[in-house]
């Protein structure tokens, strides 16, 4: 479906499902639902998201989520996903950090629609986004970046570039006196992805105007720019499928314009899952993000998934101690910006060193989790024994799970994952509502 126009959406809305179907059985809520949750309790027959995937391969017996510690940092995000389960209502941010293996996304698709589809009629929205072909890098293909100008990217990578970075890890930099961007959403995911409120993220020392606009001239929009939170902020009084911006320079004598990122914004209930990945990051380059606690703040997370590690174990250099006390400072970061969200550490993927010697640091990364999970009190989900194991990442792809780089995952690999993943934190919540259901 192309998007040529900038219009609202309430054809989209008005075919949505609704909760009638989940309300009608209202008395026998928590039986039911303790029932879908319960991981032997499985459809005979047909596509039952909540079934394990079955691969001879897999480690299924790792496909937990662990705690070592206190586990009640996860009550609050459980708790709203009861209000959305049971009553239809509310909404729940989840954030996913990490590498290459997040800024694809997918990986974070599969577990989003997962997550957004789990109740007939609660879905919310995208959230967070970053136009990366704008910084010359790959784009997820769900969303379609279209823009004017000439930009230049910077990447946490980067380590001799000081300038500031938040939560995308990555900015995108013009100097041009005019610039737009339209952003629009494809492929299967497409359906129902609308927005009326927008965050730009962006330089406030610059002096540039963003403004959005619509071809539907009928559209009002309010604007509101907030200096100290160093982002403009939009309202729409409809739901669009379509975002338009504007970037215009309003003083000679100011040449750039950074843009950090954009979140999009409604009012429906249900799952936003916002994904934040950089190629190449790890531990110590997503500390270099100045701003990653002020920005992670305006997702209000209630779950911060981290998969950074990848590349902290490939470093020839690498130091198990110096990996958890980095990580010490980014659980330290995420509780800043909401002591009450729950955090879960994702184990490497099984990978390889130049496709022919196992990396042997994962174990190392494994353990370093272990730790961590005790002393912070965070969940902790073995990605790496899921795989099933040292040397695992050689039968992924010889079924094509896995790209011949022996790091990567083909397309259907992070599709695997992010349903192990979902799997994984719906038996952790099933616990939760057969703890919490009353007779």
């Amino acid at each position: 479906m192309k998007n040529n126009r900038c219009k609202g959406a309430e054809t989209q809305r008005r075919a949505r499902p609704t909760l009638g179907s989940l309300r009608a059985f209202a008395p026998l809520r928590p039986i039911s639902i303790v029932l879908l949750l319960t991981p032997c309790v499985l459809f005979a027959q047909g596509d039952n998201p909540l079934r394990t995937p079955e691969r001879p391969f897999l480690g299924l017996a790792s496909n937990h989520i662990v705690f070592k510690g206190d586990s009640s940092t996860w009550d609050g995000y459980h708790q709203k996903l009861d209000h959305l389960v049971f009553d239809g209502t509310g909404q729940l941010n989840i954030v996913h950090i990490g590498g290459s293996h997040v800024q694809a996304d997918m990986w974070s698709m599969e577990l989003r629609h997962r997550m957004q589809t789990m109740v007939p009629g609660v879905r919310a929205g995208r959230g967070f986004i970053f136009p990366y072909n704008m910084a010359k890098s790959n784009n997820p293909w769900w969303y379609n970046p279209e823009y004017t100008g000439d930009w230049t990217g910077l990447r946490n990578v980067v380590r001799t570039d000081s300038s500031t970075l938040g939560i995308a890890g990555v900015s995108a930099t013009t100097h041009d006196t005019l610039t737009t961007l339209k952003i629009s959403f494809r492929g299967e995911v497409y359906p129902g992805y609308t927005f009326d409120g927008v965050k730009v993220l962006h330089r406030m020392d610059s002096s540039y105007a963003v403004y959005a606009w619509c071809e539907d001239s009928t559209v009002n929009i309010t604007k509101e720019v907030n200096k100290e939170g160093r982002f403009t902020a939009f309202n729409f009084d409809r739901p669009l499928d379509t975002l338009r911006l504007r970037f215009i320079r309003t003083d000679t004598n100011q040449r750039q314009f950074t843009l950090h990122g954009i979140i999009l914004e409604n009012k429906d209930p249900g799952i936003f899952l916002h994904a934040s990945g950089v190629n190449g990051a790890s531990t110590s380059n997503w500390l270099r993000c100045q701003r990653f606690t002020e920005e992670l703040a305006y997702l209000d997370p209630d779950l911060v998934i981290f998969s950074i590690g990848i590349n902290d174990a490939h470093d020839p250099d690498f130091n198990a101690a110096r990996y958890e006390s980095n990580y010490r400072e980014l659980i330290r970061r995420v509780r800043s910006a909401n002591p009450e969200a729950a955090i879960l550490l994702t184990t490497n993927t099984d990978s390889y060193m130049k496709r022919r010697y196992p990396n042997l640091n994962a174990e190392k990364v494994r353990d370093v989790m272990l730790r961590l999970s005790a002393s912070e009190s965070v969940g902790m989900w073995d990605t790496f024994g899921v795989m099933g194991g040292q040397g695992s990442v050689r039968l992924w792809e010889n079924a094509d799970l896995a790209k011949s780089d022996r790091i990567h995952m083909t397309r259907e690999g992070y599709s695997l994952l992010g349903d192990l993943l979902f799997s994984a934190m719906m038996e952790k919540y099933g616990e939760h509502v057969k703890r919490s259901a009353k007779p």
